[in-house]
């Protein structure tokens, strides 16, 4: 493929072309969103940019990145949504321009912004599949209005935000439960954190693990999050009644269902839907080639699973498999310690009767 020549290109393509270049190129969060805001500074000819995230109870927007703006700006307080009526539109998922930050009453620290040389700003929901989970700000040191080309441009930067956020809630999930696998033998303790923290890290409403019986034609309960006993005493899954886990299973590749139906290959639709799930998606166990179950995780609304998505959830469930093989070989050689054990011990048993 040939090189892409950016002289060739538009601005505007040309700008969203070098901001995505640079966040592809880096792993560690903090660089790339620190890149990604001064490339839009730089590439767009603005003063200055920030990337604020919800707190968890949605009262603040906290400071995650920030390019062009000075300590003392930065440090001048917290963003409380309460007190700042363009935040709290943008978290209701519009974007907003404001002409002068300066005299602008819905914005929380106008007199700040005069020390600091801003004037017009435009502010974008940052998202996070189907929720916001903070805001971009643009500034400028001049009078200015933002057109449809630029805020559709800046819609993309933002965009680019939010995967590199979700490419760290993956990250840190993959490590927490890669550490629970070494700090525990205890299977059950295991399965349950490796559920909670893919239904954290994907934002779904539940999960469970089913591994295959001998006969590989039912998948049985292993774990499960978020479910009610209810939905749990269905019924048997049945491998060949569930086309979805047939695939997963035949294939070795995860399979989304963005609408549960029984049309769709999912053998209890309307158990589902009493239960209130809306959406599924399946991850084989995958064990020395072939598969010994499924990861299974469910969503409480309509969802088209994103890529990303799909392979976290591949690789939460290559993580299960091999917690569940090592549970299996360390009571197989727990067992044969005992057994050992009970053999020394009858001997010892022999020679003082001899």
């Amino acid at each position: 493929m040939a090189p892409v020549d950016l002289h060739q290109l538009p601005r505007g393509a040309r700008a969203l072309y070098r901001i995505s270049e640079a966040v592809s190129a880096g792993l560690d969060t903090q660089a790339v969103l620190d890149a990604l805001l001064e490339r839009t500074v730089g590439e767009l000819g603005y003063r200055a940019a920030a990337l604020r995230l919800l707190d968890p109870e949605r009262r603040t927007l906290e400071l995650r990145a920030a390019y062009g703006l000075s300590p003392a700006y930065l440090a001048k307080g917290a963003v409380e949504v309460a007190r700042s009526g363009v935040d709290a539109e943008v978290l209701a998922g519009a974007t907003v321009a404001v002409p002068d930050v300066r005299s602008a009453l819905s914005f929380q620290y106008g007199e700040a912004a005069r020390r600091e040389g801003l004037v017009s700003a435009i502010v974008l929901p940052l998202p996070l599949r189907e929720r916001v989970i903070g805001v971009l700000r643009v500034y400028t040191a001049a009078p200015h209005a933002f057109d449809e080309e630029e805020r559709a441009l800046l819609a993309a930067v933002a965009g680019l935000g939010g995967q590199a956020i979700q490419r760290a809630h993956f990250a840190t999930a993959l490590q927490q439960i890669a550490a629970s696998l070494t700090a525990s033998l205890e299977l059950k303790a295991v399965l349950g954190t490796l559920l909670l923290r893919t239904v954290q890290a994907l934002g779904t409403r539940a999960g469970s693990l089913r591994l295959l019986g001998p006969r590989r034609q039912t998948l049985h309960l292993a774990a499960a999050y978020g479910l009610s006993e209810t939905y749990l005493a269905k019924g048997a899954v049945q491998v060949a009644g569930s086309g979805i886990d047939q695939h997963v299973l035949s294939q070795l590749q995860p399979l989304a269902l963005t609408e549960l139906s029984e049309a769709a290959g999912f053998q209890y639709p309307a158990e589902a839907q009493r239960e209130g799930i809306r959406a599924l998606l399946v991850a084989p166990l995958r064990a020395q080639g072939q598969a010994i179950g499924v990861l299974r995780v469910y969503a409480g609304e309509l969802r088209q699973f994103s890529p990303e998505e799909l392979g976290f959830t591949a690789t939460v469930a290559d993580l299960g498999a091999l917690a569940i093989e090592n549970a299996k070989l360390h009571a197989a050689l727990k067992q044969r310690l005992e057994a050992l054990q009970a053999d020394s011990n009858g001997w010892q048993r022999f020679l003082t009767l001899s």
